[in-house]
């Protein structure tokens, strides 16, 4: 258990392209997003057949009225990009030629792959509620939702506390302290308006509100993605420990 996650993944992949995928996922799912958005307000922000709330709709309920098929490949490059996000982060913390934690405690390690399978989860379900629209297949498609958003909320949890130590000030990668807090003040903030918007709409029933509220959370989820080209590109601090110097150290001992 000692080496877990480099064990299982060291000949796999290199760490020089990684910080890829959070920039292509966030620039995917920002690009989703905006294009939803310019095309309804291009429109005279119309109100559609069935919208779920009246005054501003959901992205999904513009989603299947107008650019479904964009909606459909944002969401494919978003979720395949996001898994490849959600490896990366962890894969670079254990890879010996980057941060260099390969004997992390095994706790650590196991929440890293709790992390990249609920990654897995939330991905797929993204990709198929896509498909899947408010309209033509509803209660499907509310399904998808809550489990993209539950392995959305697990993914990013889990990864939030495998990297707790470095928010601390003797953390050795001065740069990823700066990264950590600011990813997890992103975090902080998507639940805020998560609970926010949870609350306008099932308790106040103020539908304006949480239409935009809805809106503000998953661009905020689109700068979350972005944060992680921080942990995955920027490394100031120590340098990383040779791939070999654990197995050289007893021999010269």
């Amino acid at each position: 258990m000692a080496r877990l996650w480099y064990n299982t993944f060291s000949d796999l992949f290199s760490h020089r392209r990684l910080w890829l995928f959070p920039l292509l996922a966030g620039t995917f799912w920002f690009a989703t997003l905006t294009t939803l958005l310019i095309r309804w307000l291009s429109l005279g922000r119309p109100r559609y057949p069935g919208q779920v709330n009246p005054d501003v709709p959901f992205v999904s309920d513009v989603a299947a009225q107008t650019f479904q098929p964009v909606f459909i490949v944002g969401c494919a490059a978003t979720g395949i990009c996001f898994l490849g996000t959600v490896f990366a982060v962890h894969h670079v913390r254990y890879s010996p030629k980057f941060y260099g934690l390969t004997d992390d405690v095994w706790w650590k390690q196991g929440l890293s792959l709790v992390a990249l399978i609920a990654g897995l989860a939330a991905a797929v379900s993204l990709v198929l509620l896509s498909i899947f629209d408010t309209v033509d297949a509803h209660a499907r498609h509310e399904y998808l939702l809550m489990s993209t958003f539950g392995g959305l909320f697990i993914s990013g949890l889990t990864t939030t506390v495998v990297w707790w130590d470095q928010a601390r000030r003797g953390s050795a990668f001065v740069g990823l302290r700066r990264w950590y807090i600011f990813n997890t003040f992103l975090v902080l903030c998507q639940f805020v308006i998560g609970l926010s918007f949870l609350v306008s709409m099932y308790y106040s029933g103020n539908m304006y509100v949480s239409g935009i509220l809805e809106w503000c959370l998953t661009y905020t989820g689109s700068f979350w993605l972005l944060s992680f080209v921080g942990y995955t590109r920027f490394r100031e601090g120590e340098k990383p420990v040779p791939e070999d110097q654990g197995e050289r150290q007893p021999l010269l001992a």
